[in-house]
């Protein structure tokens, strides 16, 4: 596979397919990149037909994401966040994986922007903290209220602030403050699971726009966010197993650490989409847990995820952190050879938990940032 990844971005080696590997790709949302090159990639001629009809559906995506997109209702001023952001540094941005849309505003203008896309066919799905998610024929936008959801309320805030600040009539941030937005959501989803497509949205970012000369700008920006650690370990990463040409300031890094990450990465897929219930049951109500505190207010919210009784009955909420209790203990116990599992999966989360800490990266354990009445406040 990073060979495959190797031909496909930087036209380097050559490459072996298998059905193994493609459906691998698919898990990670990166199958479509090596579209341009299938003919010089070895494989059965059944799966080159099957990829290639892969790689058109992706590209029919990307037609219908990037036609939406420009003929977007909203009429005051926003910016679009990843997606063709993210795309533009790719050598062919038609094979970067599309999802939703996001956009953000002003904070003033954020009512009159869903409004408009109200009035224009689209509708409200699902209404959170942080956006609100609407679709149209099959087009899904979320609006952000706010994007960042770093550990600390003041990072937060000052990178929305960037944000907001930076937004152009061409609706496409200032390349240094994109490439904050592509760092900051891999910290979004690290402990939830990152894959290799937010990781190649990071590299060919950094490809593009970060030579060492270009290093020290970005690097006050990281600090200020607390994710300068994260951006070197995972640059270095990229040039070790992606082909990432090298930059002098990536040296730094641990390559122990960035071993780490990337088995995590591959163990995870896109937005930890080949995560089982057993790791979290050992990742979440163990290893996360590291004082009473935590393990209660954890339980409690992964109780009121699962549990449909307590979202219906408000009365039954202050007990959600028990039914969660007993819900981990049954699955965790069901399982063949259940006490040697569970010693063996807290000793992995663990080394996990050290990594997130290693790399400074947001944690739900440490509180999570929310925006209530115009302020950036710790739940």
């Amino acid at each position: 596979m990073f060979n495959l990844i190797k031909l496909s971005l930087w036209d380097q080696g050559s490459a072996i397919a298998s059905k193994q590997i493609f459906e691998e790709m698919k898990q990670q949302a990166i199958a479509a990149l090596p579209a341009s090159n299938l003919s010089r990639i070895d494989m059965p001629s059944e799966l080159k037909k099957e990829w290639k009809l892969y790689a058109i559906r992706q590209l029919s995506v990307y037609s219908q994401n990037t036609y939406e997109q420009s003929i977007i209702p909203i009429t005051v001023p926003y910016a679009i966040l990843k997606g063709t952001s993210a795309s533009q540094y790719y050598p062919h941005p038609e094979y970067r994986t599309m999802g939703d849309i996001d956009i953000m505003t002003r904070r003033e203008d954020l009512d009159m922007a869903c409004q408009q896309l109200l009035d224009n066919g689209y509708c409200i799905i699902k209404e959170l903290n942080r956006e609100i998610t609407l679709v149209k024929n099959g087009t899904i936008v979320e609006l952000h209220r706010r994007f960042a959801t770093l550990n600390d309320p003041d990072n937060a805030k000052y990178l929305d602030d960037l944000i907001i600040e930076n937004i152009t009539p061409s609706h496409v941030l200032p390349d240094m403050i994109n490439g904050l937005v592509l760092l900051e959501h891999m910290d979004q989803h690290m402990e939830g699971g990152i894959g290799l497509r937010q990781v190649i949205d990071w590299m060919m970012f950094v490809d593009k726009c970060l030579p060492d000369d270009q290093w020290p700008e970005f690097e006050r920006f990281a600090d200020r966010i607390s994710l300068k650690k994260l951006a070197i370990v995972t640059t270095r990463m990229c040039e070790l197993y992606l082909g990432l040409p090298h930059r002098e300031w990536s040296s730094r890094a641990d390559e122990s650490l960035c071993e780490q990450l990337m088995d995590y990465v591959l163990s995870s897929g896109n937005f930890g989409n080949k995560k089982t219930s057993d790791a979290d049951i050992s990742e979440n109500a163990i290893a996360f847990s590291s004082t009473p505190k935590t393990a209660l207010k954890l339980l409690q919210k992964q109780g009121m995820k699962n549990w449909k009784a307590a979202q219906k009955h408000p009365i039954l909420k202050p007990f959600a952190w028990i039914y969660q209790s007993f819900r981990y203990a049954s699955k965790g116990l069901r399982r063949d050879h259940a006490i040697s599992r569970l010693r063996a999966e807290y000793a992995v989360a663990k080394r996990r938990v050290a990594m997130f800490d290693e790399l400074g990266v947001k944690t739900e354990s440490k509180g999570a940032v929310v925006y209530k009445d115009g302020k950036y406040v710790k739940e």
